[in-house]
């Protein structure tokens, strides 16, 4: 069964769509199946509760009560610390 990723940004469109990408990426060369669902931060709470994702990767805060994993996704904007956060997601999602 497919792993689900939730993806939330500001806007839903832009950001999102490129740590959607990259996270399809990576899980696809650790042969793990996944599907990402993008949305904005907003919306991050009202989405866990329908889709009952494995976790959230998020590049802005979102609200506290999902009660799914929270990463924090800036660094597949930004680099930083990229390795450590692509740890922390192959670990939610390898379990």
């Amino acid at each position: 069964m497919a792993k689900k990723i939730l993806v939330a940004c500001g806007t839903a469109i832009a950001t999102s769509t490129v740590v959607a990408k990259k996270i399809e990426k990576l899980c696809k060369e650790s042969g793990i199946d996944c599907m990402t669902v993008q949305c904005k931060a907003t919306e991050a709470i009202s989405k866990a509760r329908t889709l009952k994702p494995d976790v959230i990767v998020s590049t802005t805060q979102i609200p506290e009560g999902s009660g799914v994993p929270v990463i924090n996704g800036r660094s597949f904007l930004t680099g930083v610390n990229l390795q450590a956060t692509i740890a922390e997601l192959m670990e939610i999602l390898k379990a």
